[in-house]
């Protein structure tokens, strides 16, 4: 696990629910991305947390539904986390430093 904590006391990264985050105090959580099941074509899915588009973050807040542009696609949700995980983490293309 890599963290990055700006001045200011954001922290940006991948975690586990191993962090016991209870123990640093009150935070605010905001996803990066979203893992979920599409039925119609029976694969999971990575979807951004935050939308580019401002009409589709209005619609992700009205709805409370994401509404991000879909990232990735895998067979299986263990694939998709991996990808999420690569992608994300330090080094990889949606990793913010």
């Amino acid at each position: 696990m890599k963290l990055r904590i700006s001045e200011d006391g954001t922290i940006r990264g991948l975690w586990s629910d191993a962090v016991d985050w209870h123990a640093i105090g009150c935070m605010s959580v905001r996803r990066a991305s979203h893992v979920e099941f599409c039925s119609r074509r029976q694969k999971w899915y990575v979807r951004a947390g935050r939308p580019r588009s401002w009409i589709r973050r209005v619609l992700q807040h009205i709805s409370g539904r994401p509404f991000g542009e879909i990232l990735c696609w895998a067979r299986t949700r263990q694939d998709a986390l991996d990808w999420e995980r690569a992608y994300y983490g330090p080094g990889g293309e949606g990793w913010v430093g």
